[in-house]
């Protein structure tokens, strides 16, 4: 019997894909419009909300840390859902900061400091649990079990992010913007509790390195010693660096000077989540069939018409922030996994956690750069009167452009550089 039919690997494979839909629902109420409420809120500019939104790039970083540690786990369950259930219990506290009696400045820094905890408790053990996930599913099926595992999250994500919108819309409509603070933390709670339960129903793994301590020496000589996966992590820091140019910004965008209200953007999300929902299978079967490069390159081609749209974004032509947040998505479904797909395939077996957590990690740099030197745009043509070279334009039309000119580079780095390489599937 195949292993990968016994019991315990099946519902191991389940588990997994509802712990990786708690996650999302975390990920959901800590980013965009929520978390732009909050910071506008408490008085922070959009500036500056554009780069607290970006930590989650900065915060890549802290997959470093796993080189540290990762080979010395002769179990991994029980740290993985030590650090993961703090994170989101860190999550869900900076909802409490703006009743606290501080200033602006005061509550920024514990909103950033809670964060970075946050995503420190995070992203420490990501790879390892990626790794962990994923070593209960057969290696050939692995593009269509990643695409399977999105479209659950996508689905049940939809009815989450209008049901929690809507209702933090009624308790601002109401006066009550704190009320909906305090909801918004309770659904945190309740998501971490199943989030801890599913965690419960996966067997646990010992030596997912192979066992035995790599030197810092062995570990890059078995990652960035490899051209084949240089050139990966190169890919991934051009798309890294294309989308946290815009990303982190399009929030307050939204919300601020295209006057949307947080349900309306949750419905645009909802769109959006739909269409990647639609495309996630297809994008998961062609990338087994072919190979993960040329899936990742056909979603850059996508998440490229996306930003071309946000150069047109403003409020006569609101439609083009849709038509932008749908494509951005749908390009998600092909770039996620076939990033780390091909980590693996580029990777030694006993090497694959300390590849994905330098691929993370440089990722995380670049991202971070890229939106620092987003928010110095985004303040220059603020500060103008929202004008470039005398024309009108908004902060976040630059970015895009920007933004299309590296997704456009990333699309030829592709297709002349890592789409010739052969990928070994193990």
């Amino acid at each position: 019997m195949n292993v990968f039919d016994t019991k315990e690997y099946r519902r191991s494979r389940g588990a997994y894909k509802a712990q990786c839909t708690f996650e999302y629902f975390i990920s959901i109420l800590t980013a965009d419009a929520f978390l732009a409420k909050l910071l506008t809120e408490i008085g922070v500019s959009d500036a500056a909300t554009g780069v607290i939104s970006s930590l989650i790039s900065f915060s890549f970083l802290f997959q470093f840390v796993t080189l540290a540690f990762a080979d010395r786990l002769t179990k991994v369950k029980k740290p993985i859902m030590a650090f993961d259930t703090a994170s989101q219990l860190l999550f869900m506290s900076i909802w409490f900061v703006p009743f606290l009696p501080l200033s602006v400045k005061a509550k920024t820094a514990i909103i950033t400091a809670v964060l970075l905890a946050a995503y420190f408790c995070l992203y420490v053990i990501l790879s390892i649990c990626y790794k962990w996930g994923n070593s209960f599913v057969e290696p050939g099926k692995r593009g269509s079990y990643s695409a399977a595992k999105e479209m659950i999250s996508l689905f049940s994500g939809v009815f989450f992010t209008l049901a929690v919108g809507f209702t933090v819309d009624k308790f601002e409509a109401a006066g009550n913007l704190r009320g909906a603070f305090l909801f918004l933390a309770g659904c945190m709670f309740a998501v971490c509790c199943c989030n801890f339960g599913s965690f419960c129903l996966i067997a646990d793994r010992d030596h997912l390195t192979g066992g035995g301590k790599k030197s810092l020496r062995d570990i890059a000589r078995h990652t960035l010693g490899s051209r084949p996966y240089r050139n990966t992590v190169i890919l991934a820091c051009l798309w890294d660096a294309a989308r946290y140019m815009t990303l982190g910004f399009m929030g307050t965008f939204k919300t601020n000077d295209l006057g949307m209200s947080v349900g309306t953007v949750q419905v645009i999300n909802t769109a959006a989540s739909m269409a990647r929902f639609a495309v996630s299978r297809p994008f998961g079967r062609f990338s087994d069939r072919h190979t993960y490069a040329k899936g990742f390159r056909i979603a850059l081609c996508v998440g490229a018409a996306g930003f071309a749209f946000n150069l047109f974004a403003s409020p006569a032509a609101k439609w083009c922030v849709v038509a932008f947040t749908v494509l951005y998505h749908m390009s998600l479904a092909g770039t996620n996994q076939n990033n780390y797909n091909m980590t693996y395939c580029y990777t030694d077996e006993d090497y694959v956690i300390h590849g994905l957590a330098v691929n993370d990690g440089l990722r995380g740099v670049t991202g971070f750069l890229s939106s620092l030197i987003g928010s110095r745009i985004l303040s220059a043509v603020q500060k103008n009167g929202n004008r470039l070279f005398g024309l009108p334009l908004y902060g976040q039309q630059a970015l895009s452009a920007l933004s299309l000119l590296l997704t456009l580079a990333a699309i030829l780095f592709n297709k002349a550089v890592v789409g010739k390489q052969k990928e070994e599937r193990k």
